[in-house]
């Protein structure tokens, strides 16, 4: 089974919150979020899926810091990327509504992990309650690696592992999103320290949303908002480099995940 983590997290949190010696100032700016946000996705993806025959299940896995992560199991790359465009949706709906006279941007970082082998599903007997409610608790490689994705996340818009992007790729819907190749940078105690490609995804026909200072400090921003989508055979590229790197120098075979097999 493959699952799919999206992770949502508050960027500028902690130095908003240090203006503060009173913590109930900016407390109600975090419990909306940590309230608000999860039904507002769960509305994008619902009117995303109307027309399908039924609509996928995306739920809060944790809740770490400032961050919020969700879990869902898609079975087919076409609804991964109608995930990806709801979630970007949502985010951008919320800057919108709750954050614009706030210091505080959201961004998102999105990967897949498959269980059964190298990650598992670990049930959590002391927070299970009865009535058949588990709690369920995800350890693995590929959780560890979707961590550390998130460095490249941004505000405005989405990082992505690369197993994700290569679905994506796939999906006969793949022309609705837009993918940005930033760049490649050394993850700990990823890939053998081989530099991890850097993609960032936007809805096809939208532009980053960058405000003019964090384009100033950030050289990976500044490079986005001046460039074109990537074509999509310059990702394929540097993901075929990857997986043949894995395989001549460290006898690891990293295929294109298959979804639905759970």
């Amino acid at each position: 089974m493959v699952r799919l983590f999206l992770s949502v997290d508050m960027a500028g949190s902690t130095q908003f919150k240090a203006r503060f010696t009173d913590g109930g100032s900016w407390l109600e700016t975090f419990r909306g979020f940590f309230t608000n946000f999860p039904l507002m996705l769960a509305g994008q993806v619902g009117f995303a899926f109307l027309e399908e025959g039924e609509t996928p299940s995306v739920e809060v896995w944790k809740v770490m810091g400032d961050e919020v992560i969700f879990v869902a199991t898609p079975d087919s790359a076409e609804e991964i990327v109608t995930l990806l465009l709801a979630l970007l949706r949502t985010m951008n709906d919320y800057e919108s509504r709750f954050l614009e006279d706030l210091p505080l941007r959201l961004k998102g970082t999105a990967w897949l992990a498959e269980f059964g082998g190298r990650n598992i599903e670990l049930e959590i007997p002391e927070l299970s309650g009865g009535d058949g409610v588990r709690v369920i608790d995800f350890i693995g490689p590929d959780l560890d690696l979707g961590f550390r994705v998130g460095k490249f996340a941004r505000p405005a818009c989405l990082a992505l592992s690369f197993d994700v992007a290569d679905l994506l790729l796939s999906a006969r819907n793949s022309a609705d999103a837009a993918l940005y190749l930033i760049g490649a940078e050394e993850l700990k105690g990823v890939m053998f320290g081989r530099p991890y490609p850097i993609i960032w995804m936007l809805e096809a026909g939208s532009e980053f949303n960058f405000m003019p200072w964090e384009i100033e400090a950030d050289p990976y921003m500044a490079k986005a908002s001046s460039m074109p989508p990537s074509p999509g055979t310059d990702i394929e590229r540097v993901i075929s480099n990857m997986r043949l790197y894995l395989h001549k120098m460290h006898g690891l075979q990293r295929p294109r995940l298959e979804l639905g097999s759970g």
